[in-house]
């Protein structure tokens, strides 16, 4: 009985310390973080940052690797199907809890295969018009375009991108005409933006900052519920009367479904750490993007609640593809 009861006692302090060990321990080799999109574009760029900053905080190599196609979906495939040790993560944005909305028979599912590392970043989408609108505003813009039927073209970067929807919720909660106009890409939009075919778009603010700052775009509002640093003078759509129509986009860590809790934690107390670092904010600023991070739990509760959002916002303005 007593051999019994110390084996029982050592048992039990083996496992309390095994925990912090594995925690000390990683990572005890090299890390890969997945982007699904290609090199030099925001995310990526993020991830870079993130990475380079991950290296030297945790003295093992964070090592960006590029995993482009379908919006996102080849690299969140490899690492729904990786080892959950931690090794294996991804740098998402919102196209990944948009997925279950845009794309039939999906291999996985943003919920329940991925495990909640940290959010890293929030991405503002800015409204825009050309100045040969002559608006400054949103109620402006809303009042122009009512006396004006069927003449405002909204520009749209693709029938399944985030921003698409952003303009089309806009367009629907203001009960506006707008005649939305489909691209292949930002490019071609914002070639015919530039040019006062298309009048309004809705795109990622990093997309359009550089035009905004020329002067070839208006700004007129965000999307998110708080101003945005890259462009503090530029009010909210709930400021300028439209909180209904909020819509964001962001970037976040993620891994398989399963990481051990102490290794979740490891990282994200030192992606907390990395974000919250001023040069950091900075460089994210260049991005046009606001560093930004939280709890674990926080970060799967904003994917949850952004994939039935996105669902919801689809199929009201017919751009769901199930």
């Amino acid at each position: 009985m007593f051999k019994t009861l110390v084996s029982l006692v050592l048992l039990l302090a083996a496992a309390a310390v095994s925990i912090p060990a594995r925690a000390q321990a990683y990572p005890n080799r090299p890390v890969k973080l997945l982007v699904g999109f290609p090199a030099g574009g925001s995310t990526d760029l993020a991830a870079r940052i993130l990475a380079g900053r991950l290296s030297q905080s945790l003295g093992q190599a964070f090592v960006v690797e590029n995993r482009p196609g379908a919006s996102g979906n080849i690299a969140a495939q490899e690492v729904a199907r990786a080892a959950p040790d931690g090794y294996t993560l991804m740098m998402a944005a919102t196209s990944f809890a948009a997925a279950p909305a845009f794309f039939d028979n999906l291999l996985w599912d943003p919920v329940k295969d991925f495990t909640s590392v940290s959010l890293v970043a929030t991405v503002p989408i800015l409204v825009v018009a050309t100045p040969s609108l002559k608006v400054g505003s949103m109620k402006e813009l809303v009042e122009h375009s009512k006396a004006n039927p069927n003449k405002i073209n909204l520009a749209s970067p693709g029938a399944t991108t985030l921003t698409r929807l952003s303009g089309e919720q806009f367009k629907k909660t203001a009960r506006l005409d707008w005649v939305t106009v489909h691209y292949k890409g930002g490019a071609p939009a914002m070639q015919d933006l530039l040019a006062g075919f298309a009048h309004v778009m809705f795109a990622n603010i990093s997309d359009v900052i550089a035009q905004v700052n020329a002067g070839k775009l208006t700004p007129l509002a965000v999307t998110t519920a708080a101003r945005s640093a890259v462009l503090p003078n530029v009010p909210t759509l709930a400021e300028s009367g439209y909180p209904e129509a909020s819509f964001s986009t962001w970037q976040g860590v993620v891994g398989p479904a399963g990481m051990p809790r102490d290794v979740v934690d490891r990282l994200n107390a030192e992606i907390r750490k990395v974000v919250a670092a001023p040069d950091i904010k900075a460089q994210f600023l260049t991005l046009g993007t606001d560093a930004s991070a939280g709890t674990p739990e926080e970060f799967g509760s904003l994917v949850r609640d952004e994939v039935a959002k996105i669902k919801r916002v689809a199929v009201s303005v017919g751009a769901t593809n199930n």
